[in-house]
Formats: structure tokens, C-alpha cells, sequence
């Protein structure tokens, strides 16, 4: 159904208060469920009527473990709020060094379109990478295997050019979980060859999937690059794996380059945009067109929002409005 960008923001606002959010963290939940929703991507709106945004008041308290020259380390908050600070410490450590790490750990809530955070810093003027090591949640099977031993692990990266930021985004499993949500709320069936039920075998089938595993992308590749994230955000971190300190929660592990560290910010600025035009004049093929990374997600919330309205399937929309009304009746 058609939804207005206006009722859709009110709606959305609507229900992360609900839960307990308000000023200006609420927003911030918001905006990052928004950013994804408006483009497309599968970790929007879905998540506040299935868990993947808690109480307020399950949330541990936020603070800054500790800081030093270049690094720092946060604990707690909502995993959505806690890494908009992650990523303006980031850029604030890589102003003054060079570089800014920030690890973030003992979130236990879903960090959404990481894509939000790496494009912060990117906006700043900064290279950025971001990437997330889920905790206790074991959904993705090592290659070779179907026991789940991993989370979706999301890795995001960004660079500024001389017109914009280039933003890619993506889970390291074949599908994130909450598309696998979305495709059950659909009623659609999954792609073959990338679920398994929790006995191991394989399945289309959302609902058997979401009890058993799913692979990481491109087999063994996908699996090397996830165990990377999963280092970072989580032993690195100092936060949990399934299995191994899992009271530690989730983690996230932020990084910020300043531009002219190696060879001057005005030079990188020329080089990075000489590679995105490299790219963008390459001859496509029949039928196609060469995108950067975060361009097509980038043209559909322009187009939304010019329109005034988006496309939210059914279920989506109407599972919100249920829990928006159960949730105020409940307040």
C-alpha cells in the first residue's frame, strides 16, 4: 500500500516511544530505521513490532570505558544511539591523530542499516568503517557447515569524492535476518541454497529458516570476511560471541581515517573522485547502468521523498499499526 512519508515518520516515531525512547534518542532510532526504510533496505520498519528494537529499559546504561591517544571504548545504549557517538568520537580521535578507533560493546539490541554511521563520517570528510559483531546471536552457518556459530555481521565502508560519499553496506550472510523476517511476513519463499532448517537440511522456506541457519555470501569468501568482522566486533570489542562471553553483548568497531594522513586531503579528494569517474564512465552492458555503492538507495529515498509517499507492503505496515495501538493502549 501507499504511505505517506509524513505518516510513515509519525508512525514510526510513535512506536519507538512506546517502548520507552524519547527525545532525543528516540529520534535517532527513528532516523536510522527511516534511512533504511526510505531506501529499500530490509532493516527498517520491521523491527520495532519483532524485537529488534527493546525496552528502554532493558538497555544497559551508556559510558565511555576508555580513551586514549587515537582508541576508545564505549559500553551499553541503544546499539542505534550508542554508534552515532561511536562514529562522531571516531571523527573527533582522527581529527587530532589521524585516525579514530572506537570499539562498542554490551548492546544487545539490532544496530540496523550500518550504512547511517559510516555515511556520517564520510559526510565529515573522513574514510569510515563500520562493522558489527552480533553477540549471542548465532544465525549464520560457517561454510561447510549448517550450525549456525555466527551473527549476519555487517560491514559498512565510506569515502567522501568531490560530489558526495560512496556508501556500501551489506551483511556478510547470504541474506540479513530480518529479511528473512520480511520474506515470512510476505509470504515468500527464500532463494535456494542459502537456509537450512535447525535439523540441517536445506529450505526455502522462511519460517523453518528462521529456526535453523543461513549461509554467508559467495561460500568461503563471505565466511572469511564475516570471521574478520565478528574478530572485530567482538573479541576486539571486548564484547560476546555465541558461546563465548555472551553477558559482554554485542559490539561495534568504528574507524575513521582523515584524508590527508598519508598524502594531503586535497590530493586524496582529486584521486577519489578520478576513481569514482573511472567507474562511472566504464561502458555498461545492454540494458544495464554502473552504479556506485549506496547510488541506487540513494535515488530511491530522493524519489520517495519527492513523491510525498512510499510503498510499504501490507503486512508491514499494518503489523506497526497493530503494535502502535496495542502498545499506547498498554501505555
Amino acid at each position: 500500500m501507499k504511505v505517506s512519508i509524513q505518516a510513515l515518520k509519525e508512525k514510526v516515531l510513535e512506536g519507538i516511544k512506546n517502548l520507552g525512547y524519547i527525545d532525543e534518542d528516540a529520534q535517532v532510532i527513528a532516523d536510522v530505521l527511516l534511512y533504511a526504510q526510505l531506501r529499500g533496505n530490509n532493516q527498517g520498519i520491521t523491527k520495532i513490532a519483532t524485537g529488534g528494537i527493546p525496552k528502554s529499559s532493558d538497555v544497559k546504561k551508556f559510558e565511555v570505558v576508555s580513551k586514549n591517544k587515537c582508541g576508545a571504548l564505549l559500553s551499553g545504549g541503544h546499539s542505534m544511539v550508542s554508534s552515532v557517538k561511536a562514529a562522531e568520537m571516531a571523527v573527533e580521535l582522527a581529527a587530532e591523530h589521524g585516525v579514530g578507533i572506537v570499539g562498542l560493546n554490551h548492546t544487545s539490541s539490532s544496530s540496523g542499516a550500518i550504512g547511517y554511521f559510516s555515511r556520517k563520517i564520510a559526510q565529515a570528510g573522513y574514510i569510515g568503517f563500520v562493522c558489527v559483531g552480533n553477540g549471542a546471536f548465532a544465525f549464520v552457518a560457517p561454510h561447510g557447515s549448517a550450525e549456525p556459530r555466527l551473527g549476519t555481521n555487517p560491514f559498512s565502508y565510506s569515502f567522501p569524492y568531490d560530489g558526495g560519499e560512496v556508501v556500501f553496506d551489506s551483511a556478510t550472510s547470504a541474506i540479513a535476518y530480518f529479511g528473512v523476517v520480511e520474506a515470512k511476513l510476505k509470504g515468500e519463499k527464500l532463494p535456494k541454497d542459502i537456509g537450512f532448517d535447525k535439523a540441517g537440511n536445506p529450505s526455502s522456506d522462511p519460517a523453518e529458516v528462521l529456526g535453523g541457519s543461513v549461509t554467508t555470501f559467495a561460500d568461503y569468501k563471505g565466511f572469511g570476511l564475516s570471521l574478520f568482522v565478528q574478530l572485530l566486533g567482538g573479541p576486539f570489542s571486548m564484547a560476546g560471541i555465541p558461546g563465548f562471553n555472551e553477558s559482554d553483548g554485542a559490539g561495534t568497531f568504528v574507524m575513521a581515517l582523515e584524508p590527508s594522513l598519508l598524502a594531503g586531503k586535497d590530493e586524496f579528494l582529486k584521486r577519489s573522485t578520478e576513481l569514482v569517474q573511472s567507474m562511472k564512465s566504464a561502458k555498461p552492458l545492454a540494458g544495464q547502468e554502473v552504479l556506485l555503492p549506496g547510488e541506487k538507495g540513494d535515488r530511491k529515498i530522493k524519489a520517495v521523498e519527492n513523491a510525498g509517499e512510499i510503498e510499504v507492503a501490507d503486512a508491514i505496515w499494518n503489523e506497526l499499526v497493530t503494535f502502535v495501538e496495542k502498545t499506547s493502549h498498554d501505555a
